[in-house]
């Protein structure tokens, strides 16, 4: 008796923590911000989108990618950031009217996932005047194989 293809499990990867972006979007260039966080920062992109406002990516710089990155210590080291710009870059920033921390996860196999932010930086961030948003990464297709 013949036997058809065994159907093999994919093996199981725990979800984690990528990065956080710090989003910005206005209706006017925010050069100056953009060169003054380039210095403390990685800029990921800074255009003039489609629909007329400029859009702009930003993570923070970290000098060992082997350290234990959290969401914590990357918007912390971007509000450090935002501390130090210039007055006209501070004015730029106050025009964006989109200033988010968008923290993003990969999401593999793990049934319950937290990751916790103080109270501290919650309130850091909203003294900021910023907002907060989560992107969950699938990496599995829909038939279950990674991506």
């Amino acid at each position: 008796m013949k036997s058809g293809p065994q159907h093999r499990q994919p093996m199981a990867s725990e979800t984690e923590y990528i990065n956080t972006d710090f989003c910005l979007r206005s209706a006017t260039p925010f050069d100056t911000l953009q060169s003054e966080l380039d210095d403390s920062c990685w800029v990921l992109h800074y255009v003039h989108g489609d629909d007329g406002q400029w859009h702009s990516a930003v993570e923070c710089s970290h000098e060992d990618e082997s350290c234990n990155r959290n969401a914590e210590l990357d918007i912390a080291a971007i509000l450090e950031a935002l501390e130090g710009l210039s007055p006209i870059a501070k004015g730029e920033l106050e025009a964006c009217h989109l200033r988010e921390f968008n923290i993003g996860f990969d999401c593999w196999d793990t049934w319950g996932y937290g990751h916790t932010l103080s109270n501290a930086i919650i309130r850091a961030i909203a003294d900021a005047n910023c907002s907060v948003a989560v992107t969950l990464y699938p990496m599995r297709n829909p038939d279950g194989t990674p991506k």
